[in-house]
């Protein structure tokens, strides 16, 4: 029990995190937060004996510091992709379930490298934490849960006032 009240504490601070990223406006400043988020969710998943959601946030850990470098290349993109497939299976302990945090890795990696305008990088945020926050409630990490559901909104809300906005 105390492992999950730390583990949600954790949680709320990456969510923090998260919530940024999502409303930020420019394509570095969504990926430097995503990488504090990804770093901080690493510390929760332990919490939370959630391996498969442990690897692929420490392959992304490594992605997002290339990503905020801008050192990502497309072959990294299927490098990190079979990496977050290989490790998330294998380190599986949660059946279906764990396929979510790996399905959410795989299309944000893809989404690193070949979403360029700043519409299409919150699309794939929004997508990315609606999958997180399915997986959240469901391993009881109510703090990410509620918080990924409500950035979900947010950046479904800012996804729509950029593009109003980029119209003219």
């Amino acid at each position: 029990m105390l492992s999950l009240v730390i583990g949600n504490c954790i949680s709320a601070a990456a969510s923090v995190f998260l919530a940024i990223s999502s409303c930020a406006r420019n394509q570095k400043t969504i990926y430097l937060f995503q990488l504090l988020e990804t770093a901080t969710f690493c510390v929760s998943s332990v919490f939370f004996a959630s391996w498969a959601g442990l690897s692929t946030l420490l392959v992304s850990l490594v992605r997002n510091v290339l990503v905020v470098k801008n050192r990502f290349r497309k072959w990294h993109v299927y490098l990190f992709s079979a990496l977050v497939v290989l490790l998330g299976l294998y380190v599986n302990n949660r059946g279906a379930l764990g396929l979510l945090p790996i399905t959410a890795t795989v299309e944000i990696t893809f989404a690193n490298y070949y979403a360029k305008s700043v519409a299409l990088i919150k699309a794939s945020v929004l997508l990315n934490t609606v999958l997180w926050a399915v997986y959240s409630c469901l391993i009881w990490d109510f703090a990410a849960g509620i918080s990924e559901i409500l950035i979900s909104v947010l950046g479904a809300a800012s996804l729509i006032q950029y593009m109003r906005q980029s119209r003219g």
